[in-house]
């Protein structure tokens, strides 16, 4: 089937809405599918070849290339409160190690291919076979919208393989588009031009985070968008999250989280806590300092995390954390980085398939600095010392692996003497305590609730060498 123009596409495409996977696989080919995760283009195959009738194939060129552009089919998640997220990222083309080297980012196989992409949108349902999945809405989307931020990206993993450091990609690097692992075992390496170390196969994504974006833009921003000229008819239900402008405009005064950050905190790089605080809010604190200073200061300056979406659209599409760290006078770590409590019912599905490798895959901490002067400081009187980014590397992956396996471990015996508690192997980055003072509590109770008493902890150890 060949379309003319996009509007000819789109009005074809209205027809999927409200479809099974099963009443549109004219060829048959889930009759022996079963596993999603061990499958992940059977759906979009489905699509291609029962309701578009185009034949697989593995073309380089986009699937409606008369008219350019990608079809793509992903999956969301409803929660329990009716909030929407997108299943997982969005696979594009491979990154070529030694091509990209020699591309600029308007000529790039990238954009030659994924200028514009039409997503077909399924719910995703656990307990549902993939075939009833339901087809609930599509989007078209141009990656022209977030051009400045995307180009960003691109640029920034080129210069991570001109530096030879392709082994050292992550997705946690950049804001929109990620470099994901591309590759059919763990073990698969291929070369790379600027080093002799062999580097995991990656392609370029759009990010978990970055597709909840656009999903949540659905009945906003596509149902005026001018595409070649002529407005797009689009009937997507609304949904909660985001305004047309989110999607639509992508006004951005910064590229990257980082450099949000960082521009809110210079001009107090330098000073102690006590006397930020009584510059932002004329108070002084000396007689009795708070404990959370740092979260009052940063919370001031940065923003709380639920009003950063509405700052600046990056933040409403990137998977980031901003933590505050305290560092003795030679730079070191004063303590453990915590993240949120663990619950029980995420430890079902296998590292590969488990949202916390998803997680650590994509996010970005944005750590805030406070230095001691001397060995005798006291809260209050750190110095602000800056900002530092920390995403994680293929090796730290590996080692939260263990540090995973063993928590689904525990809760598969009910032993919580498997947990990986610290120092529990060699090369642990990755470590469960208590979070707050009731550790026996904590630890008692493990099994009492879905949601526990303990948190995923990043070491001190591991802290420094990412400070260094």
């Amino acid at each position: 089937m060949k379309f003319k123009t996009i509007i000819e596409l789109l009005e074809y495409t209205e027809n999927i809405k409200g479809k099974t996977f099963k009443d549109i696989d004219s060829e048959h080919l889930l009759d022996n599918t079963t596993d999603l995760m061990r499958n992940k283009g059977i759906l979009g195959h489905v699509v291609e070849s029962g309701f578009y009738k185009y034949p697989i194939n593995s073309n380089p060129q986009a699937d409606f290339d008369e008219i350019g552009v990608e079809l793509k089919v992903t999956g969301y998640k409803k929660s329990k409160k009716g909030v929407l997220s997108a299943k997982e990222r969005v696979s594009l083309s491979k990154i070529d190690y030694h091509g990209i080297v020699n591309e600029e980012y308007d000529f790039s196989k990238l954009i030659s291919k994924n200028k514009k992409i039409l997503f077909i949108w399924y719910e995703y349902e656990k307990e549902k076979d993939i075939g009833d999945f339901l087809i609930t809405d599509y989007q078209l989307y141009d990656m022209g919208q977030d051009e400045d931020i995307i180009r960003n990206d691109f640029y920034l993993i080129k210069q991570k393989v001109c530096d030879g450091l392709a082994h050292e990609l992550s997705e946690g690097d950049t804001s929109y588009l990620g470099a994901c692992t591309k590759a059919r075992t763990s073990k698969d390496r291929t070369s790379q031009p600027y080093s002799s170390i062999m580097a995991k196969p990656r392609a370029y994504s759009l990010k978990n985070s970055y597709m909840t974006g656009i999903l949540r833009s659905i009945g906003h921003a596509l149902s005026n968008e001018d595409v070649n000229g002529l407005p797009v008819r689009h009937d997507g239900a609304e949904v909660d999250g985001l305004t047309s402008s989110h999607l639509s405009e992508s006004i951005h005064n910064y590229k990257t989280v980082e450099d949000y950050v960082y521009d809110k905190i210079k001009d107090y790089i330098g000073m102690t806590q006590l006397d930020i605080l009584q510059v932002i809010t004329g108070k002084t604190y000396e007689d009795k300092i708070p404990k959370n200073i740092n979260k009052m200061i940063t919370d001031a300056l940065i923003g709380k995390d639920k009003e950063l979406p509405e700052k600046d659209d990056l933040f409403a599409k990137t998977n980031f954390i901003i933590k505050n760290l305290p560092l003795t006078k030679r730079g070191k770590a004063r303590e453990r980085m915590a993240f949120r409590n663990l619950r029980l019912s995420e430890f079902e599905e296998e590292w590969d398939d488990s949202d916390w490798k998803a997680y650590f895959e994509e996010v970005t901490l944005l750590v805030i600095l406070w230095r001691e002067p001397d060995s005798s400081c006291r809260n209050g009187y750190r110095v602000l010392d800056g900002v530092k980014k920390i995403s994680f590397d293929d090796d730290d992956l590996r080692s939260f692996e263990i540090s995973y396996l063993m928590v689904r471990e525990t809760i598969l015996n009910q032993d919580t003497s498997l947990l990986p508690t610290p120092n529990s192997f060699d090369g642990q980055y990755l470590v469960v305590a208590p979070k707050g003072q009731k550790g026996d509590d904590a630890y008692v109770n493990f099994f009492k609730k879905d949601t526990t008493k303990v948190t995923f902890m990043l070491t001190k150890e591991f802290l420094n060498e990412k400070l260094a």
